[in-house]
């Protein structure tokens, strides 16, 4: 999956652009897969009127990413029936993202940026009763990406906590195609970048075809 990002501090008439620029994109070569939407200005009521607008607009997969479970809780409502995947969850506030994941049935992606303790985090979510998961180990340039990917899918075959979607959250431009076209080495993964233009939306979904 390749979703790409609107921000909740858009204003209303850009979001629709942008939201009708990649329904346009989609429709035309299947990518972008999912529309990440991402809570910058930290408000609830902004984030789940950015949510209620796109997914007016947007019938594909949608992300909701935040660093406050409470707002994620808010932006759920306008799209329970979407199943989004919840992005915002790590060492410090995972039992407050577990009640969302749980209430919701939502599948909850978790970031820690050592293998030992993103395992450890996959458990505890498990004891709390979350039962899809999304692991986010929080690479940052594409020699971590390809070695800690592969990392993750050896270790899966011995440790369950290992055995889920790898989530790369990458940036706009050239560098996040680069991390991107590096991920599709690797199967079952979502990409989250904030921006790709449409040349390299049309050059990843080509390569994505060739590698299956």
């Amino acid at each position: 999956m390749i979703a790409l990002t609107i921000s909740d501090t858009m204003e209303a008439d850009a979001a629709c652009l942008r939201t009708a620029e990649l329904i346009k994109r989609n429709r035309s070569i299947g990518m972008p897969d999912a529309i990440c939407i991402r809570n910058d200005s930290f408000s609830d009521e902004t984030f789940a009127s950015m949510t209620e607008l796109v997914s007016r607009l947007w019938d594909g997969e949608i992300i909701l990413e935040s660093d406050i479970a409470g707002n994620v809780s808010k932006a759920l409502i306008h799209v329970l029936d979407r199943k989004p995947l919840i992005v915002g969850a790590n060492a410090d506030n995972i039992e407050e993202f577990a009640m969302p994941a749980n209430l919701f049935d939502c599948p909850l992606c978790i970031s820690g940026e050592r293998l030992e303790d993103l395992m450890d985090l996959v458990q505890k979510a498990g004891s709390l009763g979350v039962r899809r998961i999304a692991i986010d180990p929080m690479m940052r340039n594409m020699k971590q990406c390809l070695e800690l990917c592969t990392d993750l899918k050896r270790l899966a075959e011995t440790v369950p906590e290992a055995n889920h979607r790898i989530v790369i959250r990458t940036w706009s431009g050239e560098y996040a195609m680069t991390m991107a076209t590096v991920s599709l080495l690797i199967d079952d993964q979502i990409v989250i970048a904030d921006d790709l233009d449409h040349d390299s939306c049309e050059t990843l979904k080509e390569l994505l075809r060739c590698t299956r």
